[in-house]
């Protein structure tokens, strides 16, 4: 079976989980682990064709500590209901709140977000200013980014319009809606005082150019310039999943935003 059948195949199983979308003001369903007790929340945002998963190893370490932590799976992904609105970032922070309060997590938060999940946690931290405590970007999606599909867009989707074709309808979704979130990113109220750690990646990949990197490193300070006082460190040897690459970094980190390294 060639590589796009595969993906083709796996992208229906993915989107057959994905039907019976729930009514219009119900609320959904999300796959959710919380471990450790504390007064502050870590709230784990994925990134973009991520589950919860992909924070297994750094939340059991940072629950070790002084704090609670809270990861899902964004609607529509395997193990979440589906989608009951569009993919934007008020769409989804919407729903994450919702599940927050569904288990009894109140505020005070420390939000964590990777790739397109830091989008959504830049709209959370700066329209409710008053629930957060702590913002933890990692690697994060730029407001002006838009994640297009087609071949001309300088994004890591450069020129894979045909392959996104078999990617499951959610990931679809999530990158139509990608600009849309941007736009509401950039039209949110600017904070201050929050306190704040921008990780950026360092590695150039093999299918990244090295016009691309200097625009990923001017999209990574523009984001910290949004978050005055922001600490902005470029991690040494990593690549876009510094969770996986460096999680010793990304660690020490959430544990200094949530007061656990005093």
């Amino acid at each position: 079976m060639s590589i796009l059948r595969r993906a083709a195949f796996f992208a229906l199983l993915a989107d057959s989980a994905a039907t019976g979308a729930a009514a219009a003001g119900e609320l959904l369903q999300h796959r959710v682990v919380i471990e450790g007790a504390g007064a502050r929340t870590v709230v784990f945002e994925s990134g973009f064709g991520d589950t919860l998963d992909v924070w297994q190893s750094i939340q059991s370490r940072v629950a070790d500590h002084c704090t609670r932590t809270f990861s899902y799976t964004r609607a529509g992904y395997v193990g979440s209901d589906p989608p009951a609105a569009v993919r934007d970032a008020a769409a989804i922070v919407g729903e994450l709140r919702d599940e927050l309060r569904r288990h009894n997590v109140p505020p005070p938060y420390v939000l964590v977000g990777h790739s397109l999940g830091g989008l959504y946690m830049q709209y959370f931290a700066r329209n409710f200013s008053t629930e957060v405590s702590g913002l933890l970007l990692i690697d994060s999606t730029h407001w002006k980014q838009g994640m297009k599909l087609d071949a001309t867009a300088n994004t890591p989707y450069q020129a894979r319009t045909a392959v996104t074709l078999y990617i499951p309808l959610i990931m679809r979704h999530e990158l139509s809606d990608s600009a849309a979130a941007g736009a509401q990113v950039n039209a949110s109220p600017a904070i201050r005082g929050l306190p704040t750690i921008v990780l950026s990646s360092t590695r150039l990949t093999a299918s990244e150019t090295a016009e691309q990197r200097a625009d990923a490193v001017t999209q990574q300070n523009e984001i910290a310039a949004d978050f005055p006082g922001a600490q902005h460190l470029y991690v040494e040897d990593s690549g876009h999943y510094i969770q996986r690459d460096q999680p010793g970094v990304v660690v020490n980190a959430v544990r200094q935003l949530a007061g656990c390294d005093k």
